[in-house]
């Protein structure tokens, strides 16, 4: 015991300067303030005074498109109701206004509700996943409710809208209760205000308590963004945007503190131009390294980019829009035809942008926007992803259609995409300049005609109750990849801390012979000495992974994780057959499958089967995969 606390002491040693000494420093000392009490005094408990309406009656807006009034009014009745999205998945029965403090996932209550944020701790076994506390005041209804109005011109939708904002100002007093704990869900509620504050055409005139939200949010962001930035994550970028935009709409529609909303505004601006070029790789790839948040990276740059343009503001540098481009270009290049991603890193159900009623794992509705923000151009044939321009009052036919080939593309960053025939695949290969969140090392993702057929776990949970039984979604186990003798590729020191980020050994350079076939090679050793070699090889249909491993654990373990279907192995070849194809393993190695459970939506399981390979180590494995 005394030994492993000893490692666990210099694995923390290793990587501080990995994490920045400063933010490692400001981050101990931010503790310090939050224990003794000298935080609580910088964030005063204020009530907001309402005596009034938040967003008043304004006229319907015209040529609504019909296809999307199904969807639209379906989803604001359910939440008339008291039905609420969570995780843009999960639309679970509230009360009516909505209890802010609950765990609709096992119906605890937070009993900090009317504590200081600074005294709430940041888990609590007994609430669970305080994210299932937060979603209900990250005001995604508020943009569904705004849209059903506009449409309609319903009253019913409206006054929900009121009452419920109303009643969330009295039972969150600023600074109290959990839902003033973290500055990003803060910026994420000003970004929704203002989004349907734009919907119903009252961004110009605005009512007072509105303008009086935003301005209390605004301080609670720039008084402890300092600790936003030290986590070198979106945290900073969403507050960011937030002070940028919030501050520059309070300073074009209240005259009264113009000053204050410049400090905010000027603030926002200065720290996103310094957070693009420290938080994205040259490449484009965002710190986090996962679609999704990435996703929301690239929804924050195009709510920065219309507002800028909405309120006549001076253009960001030009080596800001460049990384901005850079950023798109990454995220469309692995998107499916589906308008699906892999299931990369973190994935906890985040969504900004969401002027539509398109599914959470399209990607369509976030690039179409984008590329008309960043590039002038769309790149998406017309369809349901492109309702966000009916609301931004864009024009989409000012645009040309740029469609984007899909190409392998080798990105340094840490990810290799391969293009075939009628199938295309994703490698992710280590590179850690930010701190790694999954042992997804050399994990390989398949997809073949819309469909991901050998596909990544997701997240399900952060915090997921004691009694839920969930594997490990972020451990190797979980990936189409490699462990040896049954152990992380990197341990664990800290519920979103890895320690030993591996290095890569070799990245070798994509080999392109044509449109349909190429090959690449890597290899990686891990703390313990042991070597895996991954060679990818793929001509027309057909996927050969060559895998090669040595060193002191004396077995390994190779996972790939499919659909549930009707699958045959025949063991006297080594071949699983599947209805998309075959997989045939090299003789001698053993062969199951097993059933394992994938989260597409945060706080959502789907039971799979996962196909593991076993053999001993200091050996080979040859994966044939040919799809029909």
């Amino acid at each position: 015991m005394f030994r492993a606390k000893i490692i666990r002491i210099f694995w923390y040693l290793e990587l501080i300067p990995k994490l920045g000494i400063w933010n490692v420093t400001y981050v101990f000392f931010y503790r310090l303030l939050l224990k003794s009490g000298i935080l609580e005094k910088r964030f005063p408990v204020i009530k907001i005074k309402t005596n009034s309406l938040v967003f008043h009656e304004c006229p319907s807006r015209l040529k609504y498109p019909t296809e999307w009034k199904h969807s639209l009014f379906s989803q604001a009745d359910n939440i008339v109701k008291g039905v609420i999205p969570y995780y843009s998945y999960h639309w679970i029965q509230q009360s009516l206004p909505p209890n802010w403090f609950i765990n609709p996932f096992n119906s605890k209550e937070c009993q900090d509700s009317t504590k200081h944020w600074t005294r709430i701790p940041d888990f609590n076994e007994n609430l669970g996943d305080i994210k299932n506390v937060w979603e209900a005041s990250r005001f995604t209804w508020v943009g569904i409710l705004a849209r059903a109005y506009a449409v309609s011109g319903e009253s019913k939708y409206l006054n929900t809208l009121n009452e419920w904002l109303i009643d969330w100002t009295k039972c969150n007093p600023v600074n109290t209760g959990p839902n003033w704990k973290c500055g990003q869900e803060t910026s994420i509620r000003v970004l929704n205000l203002l989004n349907a504050a734009y919907i119903l055409n009252q961004s110009d005139k605005p009512s007072e308590l509105l303008q009086e939200i935003i301005k209390l949010h605004l301080r609670r962001i720039y008084s402890n963004f300092r600790y936003a930035c030290a986590q070198r994550n979106n945290h900073a970028t969403s507050e960011a945007a937030a002070m940028y935009i919030g501050g520059n709409w309070l300073a074009t529609t209240d005259s009264t503190d113009v000053k204050e909303y410049k400090k905010y505004s000027d603030k926002g601006k200065t720290a996103l131009e310094h957070l693009l070029r420290s938080l994205v790789y040259e490449d484009g790839s965002f710190a986090q390294h996962s679609t999704n948040y990435h996703r929301l990276f690239l929804d924050t740059l195009t709510f920065i980019y219309f507002w800028t343009l909405r309120l006549g503001l001076e253009s960001f540098t030009k080596g800001f829009n460049e990384i901005a481009q850079k950023s798109f270009y990454w995220l469309l290049s692995l998107v499916d035809e589906s308008g699906m991603c892999p299931n990369l890193g973190s994935n906890d159900g985040t969504t900004l942008l969401m002027n539509h009623s398109c599914d959470y794992l399209d990607y369509r509705p976030s690039l179409q926007a984008a590329a008309v923000m960043l590039k002038n151009n769309l790149v998406f044939e017309p369809g349901p992803w492109d309702e966000i321009f009916y609301w931004f009052d864009i024009k989409k036919d000012d645009f040309p259609f740029v469609p984007v080939k899909k190409e392998s593309k080798l990105y340094s960053s840490g990810y290799l995409v391969m293009n075939s025939y009628k199938s295309w695949a994703l490698l992710r290969f280590p590179f850690f300049r930010f701190r790694p969140s999954h042992n997804d090392i050399f994990h390989f993702d398949l997809w073949a005609n819309g469909k991901n057929i050998l596909f990544d776990s997701g997240t399900y949970s952060y915090n997921p109750d004691k009694e839920c039984e969930v594997p490990d979604l972020k451990s190797v186990h979980s990936h189409n990849t490699l462990s040896f003798d049954g152990k992380d590729q990197m341990p664990h020191v800290r519920r979103f801390l890895l320690a030993k980020w591996i290095k890569p050994l070799m990245v070798g350079g994509l080999n392109q012979s044509t449109d349909k076939s190429g090959d690449w090679k890597g290899s990686y050793r891990d703390s313990s000495g042991n070597l895996h070699t991954r060679k990818i090889k793929w001509v027309d249909s057909k996927w050969i992974i060559h895998d090669t491993f040595k060193g002191p654990a004396k077995n390994i373990q190779i996972g790939f994780n499919f659909d549930i279907c009707d699958y045959k192995i025949e063991h006297e070849v080594n071949t699983v057959l599947l209805p998309w194809g075959e997989m045939n393993i090299s003789p001698g190695a053993k062969m199951t499958v097993i059933k394992h459970s994938v989260s597409k939506y945060y706080a959502q399981l789907s039971e799979v089967y996962r196909l593991v390979i076993s053999t001993e180590n200091n050996s080979e494995i040859f994966i044939t995969i040919n799809i029909y």
